[in-house]
């Protein structure tokens, strides 16, 4: 089969190889699916360019990718009895690819996406950057016909978004998210579809920006607001902010690009017993906030720590989602049928002129085909 290979420590295609490899073959409790569509993910980014970050965690040779949708190919012994659903050739499927112990105290209390073991297919074990891929039958979700391929491909980054915008009730609410990327911008439609009354997004980029403005006009959303925190003073947003929460500040913050600045202004908006969710990772480990006793202490601020999907009702409520009406289809803004364009993708990935990157192996025609649209 043809695959995406994490071939040697280096950065670029030097490090990346599109190349033949063998059919892997489904284990007790395994189940090969084969992938309909596969898409980038900002981790992918960084294997890619063999970043520091991610050295620790992957092992070249490797096949990587772990955002996929597919269907189910072969069972290995057992595997049909593993999953409740009952699984069978030919279901249409994706897969939470974290893989956890289930044995540890997290995974004993209900907070398996916390494990202290876990593996994460794509990284630690061979992904799904292939025309072929297997994973723990215990791990496949079944997804539902009304699921397009286009969207079961990145339901991983979905999943991510569905976690960092539902620790809250968004009905009626004020939400600020700061960095309009992939997560940024599915949490951006997820607050909207789920009742929030503002969105506010700063980000870096006016490209970005007015992305989320064609966004919002699409789905005739009329109270998003915009702001590019590079050009503009922050002192000049949060009055802007004030005047549009009558200075009360926005209720929850979606916090996406791990930037010192841009946690310290979610700190400086949100409302005094408001919520910050924090999903994006900093450059280096450590961040400053400048004013912890008034906008953490005496704000009475709840910080919520976001990794992954909860096990596995983010994934419950992701298509509950999309089943009412969820439009994310939008944020896939380049497809291709082969792997071969692999370098090519990352590279429209990289310069940010695609939000999501969606490759189908067997080509969109051939996997909308198999299921029957």
């Amino acid at each position: 089969m043809k695959a995406v290979v994490k071939s040697a420590p280096l950065d670029g295609p030097e490090g990346t190889a599109v190349r033949d490899c063998p059919v892997p073959k489904p284990g007790r409790g395994e189940v090969l699916i084969r992938v309909a569509g596969a898409a980038i993910c900002g981790t992918d980014k960084h294997i890619y360019h063999w970043d520091p970050s991610i050295r620790d965690s992957v092992q070249p040779p490797r096949i990587y990718g772990h955002e996929f949708c597919g269907f189910v190919e072969a069972l290995g012994d057992g595997a049909e009895r593993a999953h409740e659903g009952r699984l069978a050739a030919g279901d249409y499927v994706s897969a939470e690819m974290h893989v956890i112990c289930g044995e540890c105290a997290q995974c004993r209390s209900g907070n398996g996406h916390i494990c202290v073991r876990t593996k994460i297919y794509g990284l630690h074990e061979d992904g799904a950057f292939a025309e072929f891929v297997k994973v723990p039958a215990e791990n496949v979700i079944k997804l539902p016909s009304f699921v397009p391929p286009r969207v079961g491909a990145f339901l991983d980054a979905l999943g991510n978004a569905v976690h960092t915008t539902q620790i809250v009730d968004l009905a009626g609410k004020a939400v600020a998210i700061t960095g309009f990327g992939p997560i940024g911008a599915m949490s951006a439609a997820i607050a909207e579809h789920s009742g929030a009354t503002t969105v506010v997004v700063t980000d870096v980029s006016d490209h970005a920006l007015e992305t989320a403005r064609r966004w919002a006009a699409a789905c005739n959303f009329g109270n998003l607001h915009t702001f590019n925190v590079r050009t503009t003073p922050a002192a000049e947003v949060k009055k802007a902010i004030d005047a549009i929460t009558d200075g009360v500040g926005v209720d929850v913050v979606c916090e996406m690009s791990g930037s010192s600045a841009a946690i310290n202004f979610g700190l400086d908006i949100v409302r005094m017993g408001g919520t910050l969710s924090l999903l994006g990772l900093p450059a280096g480990h450590s961040v400053t906030i400048d004013d912890y006793t008034r906008n953490v202490i005496f704000k009475g601020v709840t910080m919520h720590g976001i990794i992954g999907r909860r096990m596995y009702s983010t994934w419950q409520r992701m298509l509950s989602l999309l089943r009412g009406g969820l439009d994310v289809e939008w944020i896939v803004q380049q497809t291709y049928d082969t792997l071969d364009a692999f370098h090519d993708g990352l590279a429209k990935f990289d310069r940010h002129e695609a939000l999501k990157v969606v490759f189908f192996p067997e080509g969109e025609a051939a996997a909308k085909a198999r299921l029957g649209k």
